[in-house]
């Protein structure tokens, strides 16, 4: 792969203003580390964190515990090298490894690998041979057939309507994540922000990946290649724009677990999906209170 490369400074401001006294408060965030398509060279949160643990994905949360506040502005600084694909991958023989990583072939919520997934991946790459062309067919097919829709009322492949698929961005990759991994290919989901060109806008996205030998983690955007149809090619196997991932995978664990009684991410224009002891996935946080509070974020490039 040829790469290119730009520097950013971003800066994501999480505020948190309780409406009652004595309240409690339970923050976890995701950090990102570095990988293939991004280093970071600076991260910085203006509190410490009380713990920090990694879980079987490749992800460092980091876990806060606020008592007695009245408002918190809790500011992560990223100073971050990312990386885009300067070329597409083009017919390119994909190879699986010798050692396929069990974690990212696995049937797990969100990522369900129902009996009607496994007929619909199985259709749709029967007349194909190398890796490359199946992995290719998955992709073309959700391209074609999924629409956009924000939000979603019951997340995971499970819930899906395979003769009208509908969803965010957490669908479409999910449903690729699920597909792929039925057919033996290392597979998960990633989220974080992608950023304009000019490094003025940065938006929040989640989109999957696969891994293959030599090579690594491919992104496959088919969110995005839905939206450009005819220029598909550079969100296949390519990342094709700068982008910081957050978190890797689905079902985050949260250590400590969510206590009994408290108010689960209410204060969002949606919730994200939860038990006591895990969440789907970090935007970059997920957060409890005993009380209610008033919860605003924003992400920006500085």
């Amino acid at each position: 792969m040829k790469l290119q490369s730009k520097i950013f400074k971003i800066q994501y401001t999480a505020q948190f203003i309780s409406k009652a006294s004595g309240n409690k408060l339970y923050i976890w965030l995701a950090q990102p580390l570095s990988d293939n398509y991004q280093k970071i060279r600076n991260f910085r949160v203006s509190y410490s964190p009380a713990d920090i643990y990694n879980n079987n994905q490749g992800n460092k949360i980091l876990f806060f515990p606020f008592k007695n506040f009245r408002e918190i502005a809790l500011k992560v600084n990223i100073f971050a090298e990312l990386y885009q694909d300067g070329i597409a991958i083009k017919n390119k023989r994909l190879i699986l490894p010798n050692r396929l990583p069990k974690r990212f072939l696995e049937n797990e919520r969100f990522l369900e690998q129902t009996p009607a997934i496994k007929k619909l991946a199985t259709d749709k790459t029967q007349e194909k041979n190398s890796l490359h062309e199946k992995t290719k067919s998955i992709f073309d097919f959700i391209t074609d057939n999924f629409k956009y829709r924000y939000p979603v009322k019951n997340r995971g492949a499970k819930n899906l309507k395979l003769d009208n698929l509908i969803g965010d961005c957490g669908e479409y990759s999910g449903l690729l994540v699920a597909m792929l991994r039925i057919l033996g290919i290392p597979s998960r989901n990633q989220t974080g922000f992608v950023i304009d060109p000019k490094g003025k806008k940065i938006v929040e996205h989640g989109w999957a990946c696969s891994f293959f030998k030599g090579v690594g983690w491919l992104d496959l955007d088919v969110q995005f290649a839905s939206q450009e149809k005819k220029n598909r090619q550079k969100y296949f196997c390519r990342r094709s724009d700068y982008r910081i991932n957050f978190i890797n995978g689905f079902n985050i664990p949260l250590k400590p677990t969510i206590p009994k009684r408290y108010l689960i991410d209410k204060h969002k224009k949606t919730d994200t999906p939860h038990t006591d002891k895990s969440v789907q996935t970090l935007q970059p946080l997920f957060f409890a209170s005993k009380k209610t509070l008033k919860f605003s974020e924003k992400t920006e490039v500085i």
